[in-house]
This record gives C-alpha cells, sequence and structure tokens, in this order.
C-alpha cells in the first residue's frame, strides 16, 4: 500500500490515507536494524503536536511497566487536550508480516493509551518491506473479549469463547 495524501505542517491528519502517509514519512524506507518505538501525539482536531518520540531498545514482548509508563507519560503530556490520541510505529528488522511479537505490543499500548482515556489513532509496523496498519480489531480488548462482542438474541445461550490475555505470552 502505498501513501498517497500530501502531509501539510499545522493540518490534521483526518482520514486513514494521510495517517499512512505520515507513517511512510516517519519511517522513511530505512532497513531498520532494530526495534524501535516511535511516538506521534495528535491534538483534539489530529493535527501532529510539534514531539516526535523514539524509544530505543524496547525488548521483543511489552513490559508490562514501561508500557504503563508510556500510557502516564502520553495521559501527562495531552491530558488538557481533549479529543487527543497517538499515533504508533513499531519499526523493526525482518518480513513486514506482523509477528506474535508485534501483536503483543498492539494490544499492550492500545490498552495502556485507554487506561488513560486516550485513542490510538493508527499503529504501524515499518519494516524493510515497508509501512502498514495493524486494525483495532486485532487488538482484543482489555479484558480478552473481542472488540465488537455480539449481543444476544434471547433465544439463543450466550456462550463467550476464552480469548487469549491482553499481553499474550510466549509458550514454549
Amino acid at each position: 500500500m502505498t501513501a498517497s495524501s500530501e502531509i501539510i505542517p499545522g493540518h490534521p491528519l483526518v482520514d486513514d490515507a494521510a495517517l499512512l502517509a505520515f507513517a511512510h514519512l516517519l519511517h522513511g524506507g530505512i532497513r531498520p536494524r532494530r526495534r524501535t518505538l516511535w511516538f506521534a501525539l495528535l491534538d483534539g482536531e489530529r493535527r501532529p503536536l510539534p514531539m516526535l518520540v523514539p524509544v530505543d531498545l524496547v525488548p521483543e514482548l511489552p513490559d508490562p511497566v514501561g508500557v504503563g509508563n508510556l500510557g502516564r507519560a502520553w495521559h501527562e503530556v495531552l491530558r488538557g487536550e481533549p479529543g487527543a490520541s497517538v499515533v504508533v510505529l513499531l519499526e523493526r528488522p525482518g518480513p513486514g508480516d506482523p509477528s506474535f511479537e508485534d501483536r503483543a505490543w498492539h494490544v499492550a499500548l492500545r490498552s495502556a493509551a485507554a487506561e488513560h482515556g486516550l485513542a490510538v489513532a493508527a499503529f504501524f509496523l515499518a519494516t524493510a518491506d515497508g509501512v502498514a496498519a495493524l486494525a483495532p480489531e486485532e487488538a482484543p480488548a482489555p479484558d480478552g473479549a473481542p472488540t465488537a462482542d455480539r449481543t444476544p438474541t434471547g433465544t439463543e445461550p450466550r456462550i463467550r469463547p476464552r480469548w487469549p490475555r491482553a499481553v499474550p505470552t510466549r509458550r514454549r
């Protein structure tokens, strides 16, 4: 997928195409040699704030304490901005297919943002293969239920499947 939107400083990132173009701009077409998280903060009108935060030395799987600290930091910076959100870009070496670890980061960061009343406007994976968005549906709710739970009709029994925990753990 290629970005077709133009990024204009001070203008809002109004749709998915603009967010993808922004992620392409951040990634710059490089071949990552290590795992890095990039955060861009958007104001209530979805304009990028003049702050771009790279986090190096990112472990393969999210650390609950570190992820919690990120959520608190986002909250502190954005607390005076109603409707503010975060754009996350996970940059790593390897192929472009989302891995177990990528999905774990996706779930953990969406949960951390939600815990502080923030939204993740977009979560991108950047590799040598390019930039791709991970859909919100790929991240289950913090209680482990899918984000769109079907309401029973009353005639069928309500059976809730067992979903994986919010942050999956690797089995040996």
